[in-house]
């Protein structure tokens, strides 16, 4: 499977297709395309066909998006889809005339509190008058952040309180119990998998440092000195059960010999 633009070989694995696949999803879906904020759909009878009733036959309309730009301090905000917006002016009428003047337009930014039922806590933060409205249009802001689609936030910010209210209503880490059935009820259809919830928002970067830290997690390495020595406790045990070192051995020591053996290794201990 070709992941992140890259295919993996087995010469030179790439890291990042060992993710796992919900967060494969989650990337692609990421990438799909968001509501279109800075323009309209031209209306058409069938997908981009239109009939032409003067010339009685079905034509093509070109329908291209306005390209939106999502500086980095869109992550840090929570802009409701907005972006900059790359563009030209028209000359002015009798002034400069035949030049074209590029120019870019930004949303109008604010300060806004918002407050969330789920967290019960009140986060300031940047955002547009957009904002505003889908928090209101959506009856609050925890269900702006979770019943919204991934695509269509846009901001870093809201992709990480988006795994902090799923994971804090599927762990149900609430203070009141009375206020924590409320929240799971109201938002039931939002649930999903814990496995899943701790990977949504991540960056690829952020994701591979957890897919490391899970690996090295279930991958411990073990000293060969321990190995070895543990081989050698095997084998002498097994001598022991079947009487050959009670040759070997004296009578006094018969008994002992090995407890005095094992105490002496202090990484058997810790393993006991």
């Amino acid at each position: 499977m070709v992941r992140f633009g890259r295919k993996p070989s087995w010469s030179f694995p790439d890291f990042k297709a060992r993710l796992p696949d919900h967060y494969y999803e989650h990337q692609k879906r990421l990438n799909y395309p968001s509501s279109r904020v800075h323009d309209r759909p031209k209306d058409t009878d069938y997908y981009d066909l239109i009939y032409n009733k003067q010339r009685h036959k079905v034509e093509r309309v070109a329908d291209t998006p306005i390209p939106v730009i999502y500086p980095p301090e869109a992550d840090v905000g929570i802009w409701g889809g907005e972006g900059i917006v790359k563009g030209y002016v028209k000359p002015r009428k009798y002034f400069e005339a035949g030049k074209i003047r590029p120019k870019y337009w930004f949303p109008n930014l604010k300060r806004a509190v918002f407050y969330s039922e789920i967290l019960d806590k009140y986060f300031r933060t940047i955002c547009t008058r957009r904002t505003l409205e889908l928090v209101d249009k959506h009856y609050g802001f925890d269900s702006y952040i979770l019943r919204t689609e991934v695509q269509d936030l846009k901001s870093g910010l809201a992709l990480n309180l988006r795994r902090i209210m799923l994971l804090t209503l599927i762990r149900k880490d609430f203070k009141d119990p009375k206020h924590c059935e409320e929240m799971v009820d109201k938002y039931r259809d939002c649930l999903i998998p814990e496995e899943e919830a701790e990977w949504v928002g991540l960056s690829v970067r952020d994701a591979m440092v957890k897919q490391k830290l899970i690996d090295a997690k279930a991958n411990k390495a073990i000293p060969l000195k321990a190995t070895l020595t543990q081989e050698l406790i095997e084998e002498l045990q097994k001598m022991k059960d079947s009487g050959e070192l009670d040759i070997i051995m004296k009578d006094e020591d018969k008994t002992n010999w090995f407890n005095k053996f094992k105490s002496k290794i202090p990484f058997l201990k810790a393993n006991q």
